[in-house]
C-alpha cells in the first residue's frame, strides 16, 4: 500500500512535472485579449496555467483595437498577481501607416502612470493568415497581404525620440518576408536610436543568416524565440510564405545545427517567450513550455539560463531577487 501511495503523494505535492531544462523560466512575451468582463475568469485560469507551468515572471500586455481597450482588465489582473506579471504598454492594432500623436501621447503618459516595463508589440510588418478554425477563424485581410507600418515614418521617429528617454524596450514586430524592402529601413531605425532597446518577437520568423546579421550589426536589438520550434505556416500569400525561415527542430525534435550555433553565439540577446495571446495559445500553454524546456535542455547550461530568464531580467530591469524554488531539480 505504501508503494502505491508514495507516488500519488509526490504527484499531489509537486506543483508541476518538469521536462527537459528544469530551471526558472521568465516568459518574455504574452498578450491579454479581453472583450468583456465575463471573460475575466478565463484570464485568471490562464494565469493559473502560467503558475502551474513553473513560470516565475511573465511580460504581459493588452491587445487593443481602440486606444485604452483592455488596459483596465490587465491592470486589474496585475493587481492580484504582482509577484508574477511584468506590465507592458498595450499593443494597438490600427496604426495607419504611421504612429499617430494620440497613441504616442497616451502611451507615454501611461508608462509613467502605471510604471510599464516595456512597450507592447508595435506591428510593423505582419503577413495575413489563412482561415484556420483552430485559431479562431480568418484574421484581417489586406489587398497587399500584410499589415504594414513604415519604420521610416515621421510618427515612428517622434514616438521613439520620446520613449527612448524612458529606458524601456520596445517590442518591434517585424517579419522578414520582404527583406530587400525592410532590412535597410529597420537597420537605419536601430542605428538612429542606439540607446533604445528593441525586441523582435519570434526572431522575425527569419533564417539563421538573417538573425545573425541583425544581432551582429545592432547591439540594441534582442529577439524572442517564441513560435520558432517549427516552420511558420498558415500564411495567405504563398510568396510571403516561401520567404519565412525554418523552425529550430528537425523531425527527431532535435535542434538543427545552424540554429544551435545561433542560440549559443547570441546567448546574451535571446529571450524565451510563449506569445500566448488568443485562446488556442493559452489552452496549450503547458505544452509550449514543455517544448521549450526540451529545446533549452539541448544547450549548454549557462546558455540555457540566459535565454530562459537571465536576459529577460536584465532587459526588463527586474531586480535580481532570489528565485524561489518551486520544483525539483
Amino acid at each position: 500500500m505504501k508503494r502505491l501511495l508514495l507516488p500519488l503523494l509526490v504527484a499531489l505535492l509537486s506543483p508541476f512535472e518538469v521536462y527537459g531544462y528544469d530551471g526558472p523560466l521568465f516568459d518574455a512575451m504574452a498578450q491579454l485579449n479581453h472583450k468583456s468582463e465575463n471573460e475575466r475568469p478565463g484570464f485568471e485560469k490562464s494565469i493559473s496555467r502560467v503558475r502551474d507551468a513553473g513560470i516565475y515572471k511573465i511580460a504581459l500586455f493588452a491587445r487593443s483595437k481602440k486606444l485604452g481597450e483592455n488596459e483596465k482588465a490587465l491592470l486589474n489582473l496585475h493587481r492580484d498577481n504582482k509577484d508574477l506579471i511584468v506590465l507592458g504598454a498595450p499593443k494597438y492594432f490600427l496604426h495607419e501607416n504611421d504612429i499617430g500623436k494620440s497613441f504616442t501621447k497616451r502611451t507615454l503618459k501611461n508608462i509613467d502612470k502605471y510604471k510599464y516595463s516595456f512597450v507592447g508589440e508595435i506591428l510593423f510588418t505582419h503577413a495575413d493568415k489563412c482561415n484556420t478554425s483552430s485559431r479562431g477563424g480568418i484574421g484581417r485581410q489586406h489587398e497587399s497581404g500584410e499589415t504594414y507600418l513604415d519604420p521610416s515614418g515621421k510618427g515612428v521617429a517622434d514616438f521613439l525620440v520620446k520613449v527612448s528617454s524612458k529606458n524601456i524596450p520596445v517590442m518591434t514586430h517585424w517579419e522578414f518576408y520582404d527583406w530587400e524592402r525592410d532590412w535597410p529601413k529597420f537597420s537605419k531605425l536601430f542605428l538612429d536610436f542606439p540607446n533604445q532597446k528593441f525586441i523582435i518577437p519570434h526572431m522575425g520568423f527569419g533564417s539563421p543568416k538573417q538573425a545573425k546579421l541583425i544581432l551582429s550589426t545592432h547591439d540594441n536589438v534582442y529577439m524572442t524565440i517564441s513560435e520558432k520550434d517549427k516552420d511558420k505556416g498558415s500564411i495567405s500569400d504563398p510568396i510571403k510564405q516561401s520567404k519565412f525561415g525554418s523552425g529550430f527542430l528537425n523531425d527527431e525534435k532535435q535542434l538543427k545545427d545552424e540554429w544551435k550555433e545561433i542560440l549559443i553565439e547570441y546567448q546574451d540577446k535571446l529571450l524565451f517567450a510563449t506569445d500566448a495571446h488568443k485562446k488556442h495559445r493559452w489552452k496549450k500553454y503547458s505544452k509550449i513550455v514543455r517544448i521549450y524546456r526540451d529545446i533549452l535542455n539541448q544547450l549548454p547550461e549557462e546558455v540555457s539560463k540566459k535565454i530562459a530568464y537571465l536576459n529577460a531580467q536584465k532587459i526588463y530591469d527586474i531586480k535580481n531577487k532570489r528565485i524561489k524554488k518551486r520544483f525539483k531539480y
